[in-house]
Parts: C-alpha cells; sequence; structure tokens
C-alpha cells in the first residue's frame, strides 16, 4: 500500500454488487477491504479506520442502518462517513439514511461514474480534513510536501478552490495558477477524483451545503446565498438531484432546527414546480 493512500471500507452481502464495485475502483488509488458482514465491518472499521465506508442497507442479523447507528455511537468511528448502498430509492429509506448518520445514498444498480464521483469527493474531503482543522486555516498547509508534482498541483487547485468556493475558479484560471494546462489539470483530477474539476467544485458546494444544514440554523436561501447559487431553487434542485431528498427533508431527516419553516417550504414547493 502506498503511504497515505485512502482507506475505504466496502459492506455488502451480495458478492456481485461488491465485484462491480471493485471493478469501478480497480483503477483508483485505493486501499480497499471488503466485507459481507455488518458484524465484521465493525470491527474492521475500529481496526483499520477507513476514511469512508459504503454500507448496504439490506443484510441479515444486522442491517445498514444498524451498523452506521452503532459507528456514530463510538467516539472511536463517529467521523467516519458512511455512503449507504441500497436497492430501494424511496424517500423514507434515504431520510433514515442520513437520520442515523449516513453521508450520502447511491441506489442500485450502481451507475460507473455515480459511484466514482461520490466515492471520489468524501474521500478527499475526508483527506483534507485530515491535513486541515478549518478551511479557513487552509493556507497553513505546505502544499511542498508532496513529493509528486502532480500531487502538489492537484493540492495546490483544492486548495484555491476551498478558498473561493462561493466564487469559483474556471479551468483556465484554475491551471494557470497551478502551473498546469488546462488538460493536464483535468488528468489529474480524473485520476485523483474520478471527476472534471467542474464536477468536483459542484460536488464540494453541495457537501459543504448538507454540512451547513447539518450543524448550523441558516435557512435555506441563507446556505445557498453563502455557496454562491444565483436562486434559493438552482440550490434546492442541485441538492434533490445528487441526495434524492430536498433540503428541507434532508434537514427534518436529522432533526436539526429551522427558523422560518413555513417561508421554507414555501420557497422550496415553488422551486421544485
Amino acid at each position: 500500500m502506498l503511504p497515505n493512500m485512502p482507506r475505504l471500507l466496502i459492506c455488502d452481502d451480495e458478492p456481485d454488487s461488491v465485484a462491480l464495485l471493485l471493478s469501478f475502483l480497480d483503477e483508483q488509488s485505493i486501499d480497499i477491504q471488503v466485507t459481507l458482514d455488518g458484524e465484521d465491518a465493525l470491527h474492521k472499521a475500529i481496526g483499520s479506520q477507513p476514511d469512508l465506508i459504503l454500507l448496504d442497507i439490506t443484510m441479515p442479523r444486522l442491517n445498514g442502518f444498524e451498523v452506521c447507528t452503532r459507528l456514530k455511537a463510538s467516539p472511536i468511528t463517529e467521523d467516519i462517513p458512511v455512503i449507504f448502498l441500497s436497492g430501494r430509492n424511496g424517500l423514507e429509506d434515504k431520510l433514515k439514511g442520513f437520520a442515523v448518520g449516513g453521508v450520502d445514498y447511491i441506489t442500485k444498480p450502481f451507475s460507473e461514474a455515480e459511484v466514482l464521483a461520490r466515492v471520489g469527493v468524501h474521500l478527499h474531503a475526508r483527506q483534507q480534513a485530515r491535513q486541515i482543522m478549518t478551511i479557513a486555516n487552509f493556507r497553513a498547509v505546505d502544499f511542498n510536501m508532496a513529493d509528486d508534482p502532480h500531487e502538489k498541483k492537484f493540492l495546490r487547485a483544492l486548495g484555491m478552490i476551498e478558498e473561493r468556493l462561493t466564487n469559483p475558479p474556471g479551468l483556465t484560471e484554475l491551471a494557470r495558477a497551478v502551473g498546469a494546462n488546462e488538460r493536464k489539470l483535468t488528468e489529474i483530477f480524473r485520476h485523483r477524483v474520478g471527476l472534471t474539476v467542474f464536477d468536483y467544485i459542484s460536488q464540494r458546494r453541495l457537501e459543504c451545503s448538507r454540512q451547513l444544514l447539518d450543524s448550523s440554523s441558516l435557512q435555506v436561501r441563507q446556505i445557498a446565498d453563502q455557496l454562491g447559487y444565483k436562486n434559493p431553487g438552482d440550490f434546492t434542485r442541485a441538492f434533490r438531484r445528487h441526495y434524492g431528498v430536498t433540503p428541507r427533508e434532508y434537514r427534518r431527516s436529522i432533526g436539526a432546527a429551522e427558523e422560518g419553516d413555513h417561508e421554507e417550504a414555501l420557497h422550496e414547493e415553488i422551486a421544485l414546480n
């Protein structure tokens, strides 16, 4: 295993599903562990401290919701992000997944592009969180610590994106700032996270919006404004396309309080009609 290689734990009792996920992730620089059992997933999570867990919901003995609940109840594993895997696409299951602590939800049958996008964003957000105490301290990162020149360019690009997430740079500006051409920077991002620069920025903005819904009492329109969306309707539609629920539905599922609930509901209804 290469130094600092991100660690991924896949827990799914269907060997065919596991095999498909492994085929998607085969060319990614990720250390992957597999388990077919929820109890074993708990032991492996404690022992190996993965950076991300892909967790099937429907399993015998201990289902995915129960596994995630136990992970979040332990100080050893509570910070490990969990992406749920499920053949069930209903709103109730998605809301329950978020309510017990999941950060994302991928439905079966799997799409390679979707798996790579969501895994890539959450893995690299997790790795950056380990290097940076807060986004405000991003400039304190020593980008020269990376030996690989492509890794240096990648880290510098991430820093610039995080600093300007509300008004992100275009590909041309970003490539020039990190000393690469557009094609090369796109190749670097595809190799590191399985996404184009534009798609990575879109995913990061949605992930930051989810974190704000988790941790703040800001209204949806305020979050949309903070992250640079032109209007709350654009944000609501983008959030639902990605997570399968609206921002307000997500916030209710995790039990977060929100002021102006009636007004927010009206804005959301207008946005989706």
